[in-house]
């Protein structure tokens, strides 16, 4: 199956990959500061022309995994583990590097 990038050289995939990713950052950026604005103003819900925006908080629990070493020692082996594969790509300007 061929896709839009299969005629696409390595370089300009980086490049590509870079430069978007260097424009999501930024939206993030400002997107969680305005997001620490609203939960700072405690407010639940608000409806602006375009958009309503809700806030609600959660809670989880989670497997404090040292702290059941520490009780379990050598009885918490591997076959207590499911593995899972995931593959990272990042980015850094080019300039960085040279």
């Amino acid at each position: 199956m061929t896709n839009k990038f299969d005629n696409m050289s390595d370089e300009t995939l980086a490049d590509e990959i870079g430069e978007l990713n260097a424009i999501i950052k930024a939206h993030e950026d400002r997107l969680d500061a305005l997001k620490a604005a609203f939960k700072a103003r405690a407010r639940s819900i608000v409806k602006g022309q375009s958009w309503i925006v809700t806030s609600s908080t959660s809670t989880t629990k989670r497997l404090d995994v040292k702290r059941v070493r520490e009780v379990l020692g050598d009885a918490l082996d591997d076959s207590y583990f499911i593995s899972s594969d995931s593959t990272r790509i990042t980015t850094k300007p080019v300039k960085e590097i040279e």
